[in-house]
């Protein structure tokens, strides 16, 4: 508070230096004007941690958790990254329902199995590799496809957080 202004909630004018200086600084608004942003509220989301094996290629980035997302209808895998300074956008795939359930069944049999798998359907097209050390997917066409790496600590946590994206839009009636 100052010496010669009495205490009051809304600070209209702050006034600097003495009363002869005429100086005088506006406040900054209490209520900022609201900005508005259009953004995707998904209705579903599974999180899973991956482990600090998970790369994902081109980009060269490190991938620390895959989100997957719904909107009741498409499913969205996304990738969070521990640094993004090049800002390699999240999305890595959009799926419909009926092609992650094929995709998360062919990688449930990869990993059983530890035998390449492929995902051909009219929407998608992806590879399930096994490889040393873990596993590469391949999204997308092979000259110009999204390579994720994940290691093989974290494979049945990445297949659980699929199917159950896929039940939650769409739950299957038991026997």
């Amino acid at each position: 508070m100052w010496p010669d202004e009495g205490c009051s909630r809304r600070l209209k004018t702050i006034r600097f230096g003495s009363q002869r200086d005429n100086k005088q600084a506006q406040a900054m608004a209490i209520n900022p004007t609201p900005r508005i942003v259009a953004e995707f509220k998904p209705k579903h989301e599974i999180k899973v941690d991956l482990d600090e094996r998970s790369f994902l290629f081109p980009a060269g980035k490190s991938v620390s958790q895959l989100l997957f997302l719904s909107d009741g209808r498409t499913i969205f895998v996304e990738a969070v990254y521990p640094f993004n300074q090049s800002h390699t956008p999240p999305c890595l795939v959009a799926l419909d329902l009926e092609d992650a359930r094929e995709f998360g069944r062919r990688l449930i049999e990869a990993v059983h199995c530890a035998r390449t798998q492929l995902v051909v359907t009219s929407g998608i097209r992806i590879s399930i590799n096994v490889v040393a050390n873990g596993y590469r997917l391949q999204f997308g066409d092979m000259n110009n496809a999204t390579e994720l790496f994940l290691g093989t600590n974290c494979i049945w946590r990445v297949c659980q957080g699929l199917l159950r994206i896929g039940d939650l839009i769409a739950p299957v009636e038991s026997n």
